[in-house]
């Protein structure tokens, strides 16, 4: 199998490129400098390409529709530093748990750009956020009970959303079996409510003193690379809209349509970039938004603020794992050639997780095609497959590769297994580099660890 050079796949423009003399860039730093700096791996984030993707998704939506405000996923990268310059492009934020709330107040977003989800959200994350001022997203009926409780007890009205699981409102006989089958899978998911628990809710929200019922939340998730699904969730949506209305006179002034929207080389869908189609911004944009304005017009029903929650599609392809090739080992009765680096799947669970396949080039011998496959593994006792039958280009000890696209759901998950430290992050704005997570020591590892003082005065070997 021929593959594809680095060029090929990273690009020759942007922050993040390939240069003629096959270097990888990460804005005007090369990647085999920062390398020699500090160390492998490495996570190392460009602070203009982050900036890029949030111009562009905001740029497709507000072309499109009145009023729009971006909330990032914080779930999808927690790191502070990365918070603020998301900060500085105006993006909010959607919190899970005290944690994200937390981090996301010390950034500096401001708490009416927060909106606070979970599906068992705790008294302790409720009471901040009603303090602070922070929409939550209803998540259960008892929840809505819980929120107007606590909001008495400190004497302040709480600003609230109900989530709704919009292939409830679906009859799948009419969808194609694509479609169908998303609509069947995702009415009875772990988050949200059904219609006729939203129909319940909707009433006793209005009513009650303590709470502000401001709109409905909905999460189409990634299902698939293209915005189909998008575009049927904002049909269903607008029948809940025009239902609640009918029935009880309210409109959302909000409309949180949560997040899900993808990047170019997709990893999620675990199959080579350019194997598949996936959807732009603007893509994504105009299904949400012209479907949704046909569906309320069609009802004589206002627009409302729409809220959009992208984590992924902000980040992940601004990061990139610089990792150093150790032994590289072809057993004569075998027939794959093992390519041992210094990355794990630590660093990246998703790929043993949830089949992500995340792009692997070399990051000096850009312009060469490989034609070699080989796989590449990590340093732990497991498998540890970071890429299986990668084509890449002849391969040595002390070569440097980078993996892409990993700014979004890797740093957060990543683990200490065999107990290995995490890689450092560096920031990259310009030719200017700075760490934004240090590097961990085993001493970071054990610091969390007690022994009770009988087995610490026990003698060795006893």
């Amino acid at each position: 199998m021929t593959g594809r050079s680095a060029r090929a796949i990273v690009g020759r423009d942007g922050p993040i490129r390939v240069g003629e003399d096959g270097v990888l860039w990460i804005e005007g730093r090369a990647a085999r400098e920062l390398a020699e700096e500090y160390g492998t791996p490495l996570y190392v984030t460009s602070e203009a390409q982050i900036r890029a993707n949030v111009r562009r998704l905001r740029r497709a939506f507000e072309a499109r529709w009145p009023r729009v405000t971006l909330l990032f996923a914080t779930k999808s990268n927690a790191n502070l530093a990365i918070r603020r310059v998301l900060v500085e492009e105006g993006v909010g934020g959607d919190c899970f748990g005290l944690g994200e709330l937390t981090l996301s107040l010390r950034a500096g977003v401001g708490p009416d750009l927060l909106v606070l989800n979970g599906s068992n959200k705790q008294p302790a994350e409720l009471r901040a956020a009603i303090e602070a001022g922070v929409t939550i997203n209803i998540d259960d009926s008892s929840e809505l009970d819980l929120v107007a409780g606590l909001a008495e007890q400190l004497g302040r009205p709480a600003d609230v959303c109900l989530r709704v699981l919009p292939f409830t409102y679906a009859d799948p006989a009419t969808l194609e079996p694509e479609l169908a089958e998303i609509a069947a899978d995702t009415s009875h998911d772990k988050w949200g409510m059904d219609r006729q628990t939203i129909v319940e809710l909707v009433p006793n929200a209005l009513e009650s003193a303590w709470l502000r019922l401001r709109g409905l939340h909905l999460h189409v998730s990634r299902l698939r690379p293209t915005p189909e699904a998008f575009e049927l969730a904002s049909r269903l949506i607008a029948g809940c809209i025009a239902e609640l209305h009918d029935r009880f006179g309210w409109q959302p002034e909000l409309l949180d349509f949560g997040g899900g929207y993808p990047h170019e080389r997709d990893p999620e869908s675990g199959a080579p970039s350019g194997s598949h189609a996936v959807g732009t911004p603007e893509e994504y944009a105009e299904a949400i938004t012209s479907t949704l304005r046909t569906a309320l017009a069609d009802r004589s029903l206002r627009e409302p603020h729409l809220l959009l929650e992208p984590g992924r599609r902000l980040v992940s392809n601004a990061t990139v794992l610089l990792t150093r090739v150790g032994v590289v080992k072809r057993l004569p009765t075998g027939s794959t050639t093992w390519v041992n680096v210094d990355a794990s799947t630590n660093h990246i669970p998703r790929v043993p997780l949830q089949g992500y396949y995340y792009e692997i080039v070399h990051a000096t011998k850009g312009r060469d095609v490989g034609e070699t496959e080989v796989s590449v593994v990590g340093p732990t006792c497991v498998i540890d497959l970071l890429g299986e039958q990668r084509p890449l280009p002849a391969l040595r000890q002390g070569d440097l590769l980078a993996v892409l696209d990993v700014g979004g759901y890797a740093e957060v998950l990543s683990t200490q297994f065999n107990l290995l430290p995490r890689p450092a992050t560096v920031l990259v704005d310009g030719d200017t580099c700075e760490v934004i997570r240090r590097r961990e020591t085993i001493d970071d590892l054990l610091v969390t660890q007690a022994v009770p003082a009988r087995l610490a005065a026990s003698p060795l070997g006893s």
